[in-house]
């Protein structure tokens, strides 16, 4: 945090919050795009939903331009909360892997974890806050749909249960954590990686690069390659929680994809998916580091020992 001082948990699940909100509102129609074109290779042939404009167009034909914020507030359900969970638990497990980290190195002065520990916690946290949110996942890929007419929360909730009970809530846990942890993981490594090679660039050239400019380029960065490379467990859960009867497992979901659309089918909706993902982390780990800081600083100045050098000076 480059600060002596360590905000409390309650920073940490506010900031995760509000950088969860922000990312949620403002890049919400990538994500109900991205689940149109998902749906099914069948019905977007039928529809003519195969490109991105056309899913456009016909969602705001449909709905007006306010359609395609459709979701949004079961997006916020899950994420807000998510988000929060996940820095919370990321928060917790980096000191107690650093501590590990320390007593088996013997090195006390170590500060920075390994990048195998920083995928590790990456991955654990967020496999661990994602089936906390799962019934929120389910909801918010429902609203987003277009197979799916709910009239509200409630409305939707009752069906949910009266199709599945409490399985019903949980439908593609396994494909999500599979997406979602590795996803997690990756990022998580290559953030903190590519953040040194900057600081490191900046220092070599004698260059003033402001934290808020490395933690954008580094989220992008990472968040762009991570999710290129976890894509194809985001299509098999997206259809496993739009039409479970169809597919009903993990194997059988890869299998029938694989055989009706081949290769390319795991790929649908990826453009908006990797744009998506490399901003929204970019925007949300930017935001929460800022956060951080920001309470760091007001932390120092108000208190005896800060206000006591400031006298002094």
């Amino acid at each position: 945090m480059g600060t002596d001082k360590k905000p409390g948990s309650i920073v940490h699940l506010g900031a995760g919050a509000l950088s969860g909100v922000t990312s949620c509102v403002l890049l919400q129609p990538f994500d109900l795009i991205k689940t149109r074109l998902q749906q099914s290779q069948i019905q977007q042939a039928h529809n003519g939903l195969g490109t991105i404009s056309t899913t456009v167009r016909s969602v705001v034909a449909a709905d007006g331009v306010r359609g395609l914020w459709r979701g949004t507030l079961p997006s916020l359900i899950r994420n807000a909360p998510g988000t929060s969970l996940y820095f919370y638990f990321l928060n917790h497990t980096r000191h107690f892997c650093l501590a590990a980290e320390q007593r088996f190195t013997g090195d006390q002065s170590r500060t920075q974890l390994s990048p195998s520990s920083n995928m590790v916690i990456g991955a654990s946290s967020r496999a661990f806050a994602g089936f906390l949110l799962m019934p929120g996942t389910i909801l918010k890929v429902h609203f987003e749909s277009s197979l799916y007419k709910y009239a509200g929360i409630a409305g939707a909730l009752k069906v949910i249960w009266r199709q599945g009970g409490v399985r019903g809530f949980f439908v593609g846990a396994v494909p999500t954590a599979i997406r979602d942890a590795p996803y997690a993981g990756l990022y998580l490594l290559l953030y903190e990686a590519i953040k040194n090679q900057e600081r490191a660039m900046a220092q070599r050239r004698n260059v003033l690069l402001p934290e808020t400019t490395v933690t954008m380029v580094a989220g992008v960065a990472a968040g762009l390659a991570a999710s290129y490379l976890t894509q194809p467990f985001d299509m098999v859960k997206t259809r496993m929680q739009l039409r479970p009867l169809e597919y009903t497992s993990v194997v059988q979901s890869f299998a029938k994809i694989y055989n009706e659309e081949t290769f390319r089918g795991f790929f649908r909706g990826i453009s908006l998916r990797v744009l998506r993902k490399g901003v929204q982390a970019s925007l949300v780990f930017t935001l929460y580091e800022w956060v951080l800081r920001s309470s760091a600083r007001r932390s120092e100045t108000s208190s005896p020992t800060g206000s006591s050098a400031r006298l002094q000076a």
